[in-house]
């Protein structure tokens, strides 16, 4: 009798492994994604607000960009689960996932380096 190989196939380019290919198409992928909302003010409304906004760096944060892609926020969340061995490997958690075959690192250190990207 030959025996059968356990080859995994799965998409190498968007996801890191079998399993989270899996939990994509299980799980991830009929999650609905709801978008940041912005802080929509006429221009004579508030200008105490506005005034904080600006002196504080807050546009960004403010009025977020409205074009999502709904299908690169699934696999980024499905490629960040662990199985149980990559778990024990990292000490209960880490933070990096996995999108269009580069790594990405959003640990608190990494995301406070980034800056303000309006700048």
């Amino acid at each position: 009798m030959a025996s059968s190989s356990s080859i995994s196939v799965f998409d190498n380019h968007i996801f890191k492994s079998a399993f989270n290919e899996e939990l994509y198409n299980s799980i991830v992928k009929s999650k609905k994604v709801i978008a940041e909302c912005c802080i929509d003010l006429d221009e004579d409304e508030y200008p105490e607000i506005k005034e904080q906004i600006s002196l504080r760096g807050w546009r960004r944060l403010a009025a977020p960009k409205q074009e999502i892609s709904i299908d690169l926020i699934h696999e980024f969340y499905a490629n960040a689960i662990l199985t149980e061995v990559e778990m024990e490997e990292a000490g209960g958690h880490t933070f990096l996932s996995y999108v269009r075959g580069k790594v990405v690192d959003f640990s608190p250190e990494n995301l406070r380096n980034i800056g303000d990207p309006c700048d």
